[in-house]
C-alpha cells in the first residue's frame, strides 16, 4: 500500500513541476542570437470569392443626387454599426450560387474566382461607365474562423480583412492557455467540397515560409492539449476511483466489525 502511494505522489510532482516549468514558444529558434535578423519569403495566396461570401459594396461620388440614385448607403453595410456576422450578412452582398453579384443600377458581375482587388477592379469599371468620379470601396466581411480547445476565447472570429495568418489569428482568439500543444494545431478547412485536415506546429520557423501559415474563411483551429493536461485529468480519475474504494473498503469493514461484535 505504501507503495501505491509513494508512486501516486511522485507521478504528481512530476505533472506538477513538469508543468510549471514549461514555457509557451512560438516559431521558436534555440540558437538565434540577440539583435539577429532573419528573413523568410512569403507564401501568401490571395483568397479567391466563392459562392456565399458576403461583401461591403460602397460607391461614393460628389454629386448627393446620383449617390441616392445608387441608394448604396440603404443597400449596403454602415461601418458604424456594431461589427458582427449577422449585420453583414443582412445587409451585405452575397456571392450567390452562379458566382455573381447582383448590385443597384450596375447589374450582376461576376466574383467567383476573383481576389477580392479584382473585383473591386471590375465594379469600379463598370461605375465609371455612369460616373467618372465614381469611388468603389469593395471589403470580404464574411471572414469568419472558429476557435476550439486551449484558447482563451474559444468560438468563432471575425476577420475584418482580405487574409490572415495563424499567428494572429490565435491573438484574436485571445491568445493560448498554459496548457496548449503549441506543436500541434490543427487546422480544418472546406474546400472544393471537401474537408481537408492539416497540423501545425506553431515553435517551427519553417511555418513561415508554408502555404498553410495564412488562413481562410470558415476554417476551424483547434489548439489540441499537451499530454500533461490529459495526464492530470486522468489522474484527477484515479484519485476519485482509489477515494471511492478507500471509503467502500471502509465501510465495508466498519459494518462487519459491528456485526461481529454482536
Amino acid at each position: 500500500m505504501k507503495r501505491i502511494l509513494f508512486f501516486l505522489l511522485t507521478v504528481t510532482l512530476i505533472i506538477i513541476f513538469g508543468s510549471c516549468n514549461r514555457r509557451v514558444r512560438y516559431i521558436y529558434k534555440e540558437d538565434q542570437k540577440a539583435d539577429s535578423i532573419y528573413v523568410y519569403p512569403v507564401k501568401s495566396e490571395k483568397y479567391r470569392l466563392k459562392p456565399g461570401d458576403v461583401l461591403h459594396i460602397k460607391i461614393i461620388t460628389t454629386e448627393q443626387k446620383i449617390n441616392n440614385l445608387f441608394k448604396i448607403d440603404e443597400q449596403t453595410n454602415n461601418l458604424n454599426q456594431n461589427m458582427n456576422g449577422g449585420n453583414f450578412y443582412l445587409s451585405g452582398f452575397t456571392v450567390n450560387d452562379t458566382g455573381y453579384v447582383q448590385i443597384p443600377v450596375l447589374g450582376a458581375l461576376k466574383a467567383e474566382d476573383k481576389t477580392v482587388t479584382e473585383f473591386r477592379s471590375d465594379v469600379t469599371a463598370k461605375a465609371h461607365e455612369y460616373l467618372k468620379d465614381a469611388i468603389v470601396n469593395v471589403k470580404l466581411v464574411s471572414f469568419k474562423l472558429s476557435f476550439l480547445g486551449e484558447v482563451t476565447h474559444k468560438g468563432p472570429v471575425y476577420i475584418y480583412q482580405d487574409n490572415i495568418d495563424i499567428l494572429e489569428a490565435v491573438s484574436r482568439a485571445g491568445g493560448v492557455t498554459d496548457y496548449a500543444d503549441m506543436s500541434n494545431v490543427t487546422v480544418v478547412r472546406n474546400q472544393d467540397g471537401k474537408r481537408l485536415v492539416y497540423k501545425l506546429d506553431l515553435t517551427n520557423r519553417n511555418l513561415l515560409t508554408s502555404d498553410k501559415f495564412y488562413l481562410y474563411p470558415d476554417d476551424i483551429i483547434i489548439v489540441n492539449p499537451l499530454k500533461t493536461k490529459i495526464a492530470k485529468l486522468n489522474l484527477k480519475d484515479y484519485f476519485f476511483f482509489f477515494s471511492a474504494l478507500s471509503s467502500m473498503i471502509s465501510t465495508t469493514a466498519l459494518i462487519i466489525s459491528i456485526f461481529s461484535n454482536n
